[in-house]
């Protein structure tokens, strides 16, 4: 009888040892069913283990085995695997901000062309052109102004007017800046073959709205002039002047500009207002009254002239 259960000993070592352990289950087989049995619901885990024989069909055995190992555990001891952690991020290195960007150079101008009337030294009707460009940036702007009025009757020039003007303004703050003016004028009518002045000073912008804008500059002065009778001079001054414009509406803008030059012997005031009424885009029609007046004039010239100007003008 020995013999015999030797036999079978051998038999039953053979069987086992060929029957691999159900550690050798595929690892997502084992992980869907440890999950379904933690959720501790039976018809979830039947179904995990009816799709784990139908796709591993040679593993059914070690699947009966882990099934029996987890329904004798209870859902709460049955341990999940361990998360795996993600990879490692490398750190960020935040970007050094960008500088900002400068501030665009913006050109303007406009050009005009119309004629005139005169009253005072003489009453006469002649022609006119002007035109204004301007460079605007951050901190600096710049400004051209040219303005030209010319007359001949009966072969003789009645009105030669001539100005040209460089202004150029640093920004200081939002409503306060510095100026320089160099300007050049030639009035044959007033008896000036020549005028130059220079200025600095400060401005100070009392209004500066969408619709309207007022602003104040102040300043010394230096001014040099040629006269038709030979004499020549050389005087401090003192500058002031008062800016303002109102757009009443998308069309129609009003502006006036005045300026007093302050004279040891004489004071000068110039004011000219003007009416701009857009008829394009780019055109508009204007109207100005410009009025000069010196205290003392030359000799038989009168204290008091006035400029009508009527024209087109085309904005760029």
């Amino acid at each position: 009888m020995r013999p015999r259960y030797e036999i079978f000993f051998y038999l039953a070592a053979g069987l086992m040892l060929a029957t691999p352990a159900h550690a050798e289950l595929p690892q997502p087989v084992r992980q869907m069913m440890e999950a379904a049995a933690r959720e501790g619901n039976p018809a979830e885990l039947a179904a995990v283990v009816k799709f784990a024989r139908l796709t591993y069909p040679g593993d059914s055995v070690e699947i009966d085995n882990l099934l029996l190992a987890l329904e004798s555990t209870p859902a709460q001891q049955v341990v999940a695997p361990l998360p795996v952690a993600p990879p490692a991020l490398a750190p960020v290195v935040a970007a050094a901000p960008a500088p900002p960007a400068p501030s665009p150079v913006k050109w303007s101008g406009r050009g005009d062309l119309g004629g005139f009337h005169t009253s005072g030294n003489t009453d006469s009707f002649g022609i006119t052109v002007g035109a204004v460009i301007k460079r605007s940036g951050a901190a600096w702007s710049h400004q051209v102004r040219l303005r030209g009025d010319y007359q001949e009757s009966e072969g003789k020039t009645s009105r030669e007017y001539l100005n040209a003007a460089y202004q150029s303004d640093w920004t200081i703050s939002d409503r306060h800046y510095a100026l320089g003016i160099l300007e050049y004028e030639r009035d044959v009518l007033a008896g000036l073959d020549h005028r130059a002045t220079s200025s600095l000073g400060l401005g100070w912008r009392i209004v500066r709205d969408a619709d309207v804008a007022i602003s104040l500059e102040a300043g010394p002065a230096f001014r040099h002039d040629w006269n038709r009778g030979g004499l020549e001079r050389s005087n401090l001054a003192g500058r002031g002047a008062l800016t303002s414009s109102w757009q009443m509406n998308d069309k129609v803008k009003l502006s006036h500009n005045m300026e007093l030059v302050a004279e040891e012997n004489s004071n000068t005031i110039r004011a000219v207002t003007g009416l701009q009424a857009k008829l394009t885009g780019r055109i508009s029609s204007q109207i100005s009254y410009d009025l000069r007046y010196q205290d003392r004039p030359l000799f038989g010239k009168e204290e008091t002239d006035t400029v009508t100007r009527i024209g087109l003008t085309y904005d760029f």
